[in-house]
């Protein structure tokens, strides 16, 4: 992957990559071995990837949590007049 498609998933400018080379590197480092090991990003912008997402933290969750989970997204719904 180009440094330039990376600066862009990141929200940056391919500057403040080339700072973190210099300034940062164990930053640096750390980024750019991230997106050599892996080589399929996800949509975020993609709803129906974010709603995937979700349900399977949501399944990994102990019924406690899930509940939980369930009462505050409400409470945002509701918040939201929806």
């Amino acid at each position: 992957m180009k440094k330039y498609e990376i600066a862009k998933i990141l929200g940056v400018d391919t500057k403040t990559l080339n700072n973190w080379k210099e300034n940062r590197k164990e930053l640096y480092e750390i980024v750019m071995k991230h997106f050599e090991n892996n080589s399929e990003y996800p949509d975020l912008n993609n709803p129906n990837y974010l709603k995937q997402e979700m349900i399977k933290a949501i399944d990994k969750l102990p019924e406690h949590k899930t509940k939980k989970f369930y009462h505050l997204m409400m409470a945002e719904l509701a918040e939201m007049g929806i």
